[in-house]
């Protein structure tokens, strides 16, 4: 069996608590050690890890400031000959290194994705190659990826989410003759990487975050040029709709509470906008909507509630009296808190 994995924080609780069920003769010395070493405390980021991971960050702008201050003094066949010995060299550091410094390695290889980077932007400027900037950071991504799955590295799976939003957002918003459908492919792969570091928290909520990104970009794209009526409604209605679905579909216990915390914002927001779209009769429905999942031990409801009460105060500042506002805001958080504090007294359950 693999041993779980844990924090420190959590592996000194359960040292604890089996030093006391042990001296209440519950269970033996032997038992308690054979069920502290089913666990491996994780790795946190310690100030090693830290000071490398500034050290290479300080390191790639410098030599990247360095090679821009005299790009103008050098023939194109040194440019290449520099950016390619520089992302070889310091990659081939890294891997050399794994085993004897593997902080300092990955460190390395950090500097090496800056490098890489920076190369494919001014080998486009160098040989004058005609590419959109979206597309530049595509490639950028390409490369990145790979190196993440090499290194199971957390930092670098972010960074080339990242790229890939700057990659899909300027494709539909500054390059209208761009459509990103690299992304088709990407996403794909994306979670099949996420599966191999065992879906991690904050991974999975950028990875799903672009995901829902790609959603309404194409929605916003493709939807008006169905000259249908009321476009922008739609694509909201149909993103709401989504964000339903997200909240609960069935999915891995490891993305449950991610991808559904993630659906309750999706449609949270949408509705806020279809607000403004439909009469007083979507509103309503939509609020009794939120008490039943309120009623359910949904916390992200409540927070849903106050915007929605703040979106119909704004509206309603000239004829309706503040206080009555903060009265009536008041008594309903005030009535959540005793209903979830009944709850937990009862042993309800509580989720997002």
């Amino acid at each position: 069996m693999v041993n779980k994995e844990i924090t420190k924080k959590q592996f000194d609780f359960l040292k604890t608590e089996f030093n006391y069920l042990e001296k209440g003769g519950v269970i033996s010395e032997q038992e308690k050690e054979r069920m502290l070493s089913s666990y491996a405390v994780k790795g946190n980021m310690s100030f090693i890890t830290i000071l490398l991971s500034i050290g290479a960050l300080l390191l790639g702008l410098g030599v990247l400031t360095f090679v821009a201050s005299n790009w103008m003094y050098l023939s194109k066949a040194v440019k290449f000959l520099l950016i390619i010995a520089c992302l070889i060299g310091v990659n081939f550091a890294g891997v050399k290194w794994q085993v004897r410094f593997p902080k300092t390695a990955r460190s390395l290889h950090y500097v090496g994705i800056l490098i890489f980077g920076s190369g494919i932007f001014l080998i486009e400027q160098m040989f004058n190659i005609i590419i959109n900037f979206n597309s530049s950071f595509l490639l950028w991504a390409i490369g990145t990826v790979f190196i993440s799955y090499y290194l199971k590295d957390v930092f670098i799976l972010l960074f080339t989410t990242f790229l890939l939003f700057i990659y899909i957002n300027g494709s539909i918003f500054l390059d209208e003759t761009s459509y990103p459908i690299a992304i088709i492919l990407f996403l794909p792969a994306l979670y099949i990487l996420l599966k191999k570091f065992d879906y991690a928290k904050y991974p999975a909520f950028f990875i799903n975050a672009l995901a829902i990104n790609t959603v309404a970009l194409f929605l916003m794209e493709f939807v008006p040029k169905l000259n249908t009526e009321n476009s922008n409604t739609i694509v909201l209605s149909i993103l709401f709709v989504l964000g339903i679905l997200l909240a609960y579909v069935p999915v891995t216990p490891k993305l449950q509470n991610v991808i559904h915390l993630q659906g309750h914002l999706l449609h949270g927001i949408t509705a806020l906008f279809l607000t403004f779209e439909f009469s007083i009769w979507f509103p309503l429905a939509y609020f009794i909507f939120l008490l039943y999942l309120i009623l359910r031990g949904s916390l992200t409801s409540i927070v849903i509630i106050c915007a929605l009460i703040f979106r119909y105060y704004l509206d309603s500042f000239d004829f309706l009296p503040k206080s009555l506002t903060f009265i009536i805001g008041g008594i309903m958080l005030i009535g959540f808190g005793f209903f979830f504090e009944n709850q937990r007294k009862k042993g309800g359950d509580l989720h997002g």
